[in-house]
């Protein structure tokens, strides 16, 4: 008795100095900082340029989605152009995520960051103190000629002061800023200097995957890591709908599988046809508003990707429903 009362003080102690070690190794990886590069990307006030970034971060990359102002969502439904202010909260596991200010006002948005700072937080994920962001922003890919459009639309927005609260992590949201979510995540191959554009594959493969993100939503993912659990484009059926907790949305399989897949169901001309149509399922939180306004050669281009994917069979069941317990 006195033997096995000795190795299960021996055991606890071992357990507990694991504990305070690891607690101690995650805590000294909370600010971690990189030495990613300052792109040479320099604003323009050139409207041509300015324009492009307009299309960019109001039709195609679903910047408002996330980045406008709490305050305005009818108006951002209804298809304005909102202040990019800030202040929504994602809870996910990991902690409360708040949603930046990224308005040109220098104390509580992006005015006091240079152009190259803010290229290298859409570029390389890192932030205006060398530290990793989370990779909600998979814009990674966005080519030197559409990252300077971008900045140079954001910087002639009218300043809006509004102070967002930093993230709150949890003992999770902690572990995995040390471990999986610790790295900056940076573009798979070299972004391209010029955009592509017309109703080509290699465009629509440029702006599904670099800039609307269509993968994002329609791909499912381990709400705690981020990392996705199936095949990209091949639909979502627990999407937690943030402004009512309650229900969930399923955004569909866009494989061309033939049975399940919408590139596949839809042809081109039908394809075009719906996303012109906009929101037909009142909530949804596709940014349909956005993406009718897209040109028509960007839609072709889209779809004309999408057919070139792996079919994968999987179908997502209603679009929306009750949240699973």
């Amino acid at each position: 008795m006195q033997l096995l009362r000795r190795v299960l003080v021996w055991l606890f102690a071992v357990i507990g100095i694991a504990v305070l070690g690891f607690s101690a190794w995650v805590a000294s990886r909370q600010n971690l900082r990189f030495d990613a590069p300052l792109p040479a990307i320099a604003a323009s006030s050139d409207s041509a340029v300015i324009a492009r970034g307009h299309y960019v971060v109001r039709n195609v990359a679903p910047c408002a989605a996330c980045h406008g102002a709490v305050d305005a969502l009818d108006a951002y439904v209804a298809g304005e152009d909102v202040p990019l202010s800030g202040g929504f909260v994602f809870p996910i596991p990991p902690g409360d995520i708040h949603v930046p200010n990224i308005t040109p006002d220098a104390e509580t948005g992006i005015g006091a960051l240079s152009d190259g700072q803010i290229a290298r937080a859409l570029r390389h994920g890192v932030g205006r103190e060398g530290r990793t962001l989370l990779p909600f922003m998979e814009m990674q890919g966005l080519s030197d000629e559409d990252l300077r459009a971008v900045i140079s639309y954001l910087r002639g927005q009218p300043a809006v002061s509004h102070v967002v609260p930093a993230h709150r992590f949890n003992l999770l949201g902690n572990v995995l800023r040390a471990t999986v979510l610790a790295n900056p995540v940076e573009a798979s191959s070299p972004p391209p200097a010029v955009s592509p554009h017309g109703a080509t594959v290699e465009n629509g493969r440029y702006l599904a995957a670099s800039v609307a993100i269509c993968q994002a939503c329609h791909t499912a993912r381990d709400m705690a890591t981020g990392q996705f659990t199936n095949a990209p484009f091949s639909g979502n059926t627990e999407f937690v709908d943030e402004s009512d907790m309650s229900r969930t949305w399923a955004p569909p399989n866009l494989t061309p599988d033939p049975k399940t897949g919408m590139s596949a169901i839809l042809d081109e001309d039908a394809f075009v046809a719906r996303i012109r149509a906009g929101r037909v399922i009142p909530g949804s939180p596709m940014p349909w508003q956005a993406y009718a306004r897209m040109d028509e050669d960007d839609l072709r281009a889209i779809h004309r990707y999408l057919r070139t994917l792996p079919p994968v069979e999987h179908d997502t069941g209603p679009r929306m429903r009750p949240r699973s317990k």
